[in-house]
């Protein structure tokens, strides 16, 4: 097997109780990270045409075969998604998420604990991320803010989506090197949680970061979009 990938939360033995996962966590994990792997050397790689073009024929026919066993209607990708306070991992609420999902290739994943009251994140970001020369595209760091908040409201038993997201952007954070997000609930009104937060990187607050979320239902955040 190849080398695990360089975030890898929980580990590639991670039980899962989804319907989706269950049964097959080390199989899909590694899929995932096999991806992630192709995703990074398609944006390093500088092999030749013919190397690229015979590459791309046999993952396209990788694509392929996989490609009819897709299902029309899907279990939700989410488990759990409730203000319920308990001992268990954030990677278990997001499993298939864009910035936590140990089952979604795109995502790095940003490595979370819950450490009371904080969330925390631990990420180092490789190119396929990369915004500025160097550095981390700032609308990335905005997406791993909104899934911190998340992860602390979450935990703090006030989820809700999100209302409002503000980034300070107050120096260069850069690729390649370790980080680390914290996030925790400021305060709360009524249905309304208020997160703060921010990256330090060598030792340093790189950016801060603040949002606003809105506690509804748990049952009309399954039904967005009609789903």
């Amino acid at each position: 097997m190849a080398e695990p990938h360089l975030n890898q939360p929980g580990g590639l033995h991670r039980s899962s109780t989804h319907p989706r996962i269950a049964g097959r966590e080390l199989e899909l994990r590694s899929m995932a990270d096999a991806i992630r792997r192709l995703i990074a050397l398609t944006v390093d790689s500088d092999a030749g045409t013919a190397t690229t073009a015979s590459a791309a024929a046999r993952l396209h026919a990788l694509a392929d075969e996989l490609a009819p066993m897709v299902r029309e209607v899907h279990p939700p990708k989410h488990s759990g998604i409730a203000n319920d306070g308990d001992e268990s991992n954030p990677h278990d609420h997001f499993q298939f998420d864009v910035m936590l999902g140990i089952y979604n290739p795109l995502a790095l994943p940003v490595e979370m604990t819950w450490e009371p009251p904080v969330a925390r994140g631990r990420a180092t970001f490789t190119s396929p991320y990369e915004g500025p020369p160097n550095c981390v595209h700032g609308a990335v760091i905005a997406g791993a803010f909104d899934q911190v908040f998340n992860v602390a409201n979450l935990k703090t038993g006030v989820a809700g989506p999100t209302a409002y997201l503000h980034v300070d952007y107050r120096r260069p954070t850069m690729l390649l090197r370790p980080l680390l997000f914290e996030g925790w609930v400021d305060h709360t009104e009524g249905r309304k949680s208020y997160c703060k937060g921010r990256i330090i990187q060598d030792d340093v607050v790189t950016c801060e970061a603040e949002g606003l979320f809105i506690q509804v239902d748990p049952a009309r955040i399954r039904n967005l979009g009609g789903v």
